[in-house]
């Protein structure tokens, strides 16, 4: 298992991008499930996900009313089975997918550690 991305809720994409070290954006695309604009950079060891909500229904539209800022992180499993054992085994919950994701080209499966973070973790076929 090793970290996928690291993402990031921004009201301006753009802005945000400007104020890190140069980076290579490798997809963007609206999400309509997501009711938000994704940005996929490429951090040389890891990639950056910025998440620009659109709607007010979109998943993440209170964290940016609250600030936005770091979001979840993101790790690569083989599967959707390592992807449940591992949240059985830290105890965590479960709580979106697995549902597709285009940005990631992969599935994906997030949960929240009894520390209340976000996880996510995607795999790819």
């Amino acid at each position: 298992m090793k970290i996928d991305h690291i993402a990031f809720v921004v009201a301006d994409r753009e802005r945000y991008r400007r104020a890190l070290p140069p980076k290579r954006v490798l997809r963007s695309l609206y999400d309509r499930f997501q009711g938000a604009q994704l940005e996929l950079l490429d951090a040389g060891n890891v990639y950056i996900e910025l998440i620009e909500p659109k709607v007010e229904s979109s998943f993440t539209w209170r964290f940016l009313e609250k600030g936005g800022g770091f979001h979840h992180i993101c790790y690569e499993v083989s599967s959707e089975d390592e992807a449940r054992s591992i949240i059985r085994e830290n105890r965590m919950i479960e709580v979106l997918g697995p549902v597709y994701a285009p940005l990631l080209e992969g599935t994906v499966l997030f949960a929240r550690s009894p520390n209340r973070e976000m996880v996510e973790y995607v795999w790819r076929r």
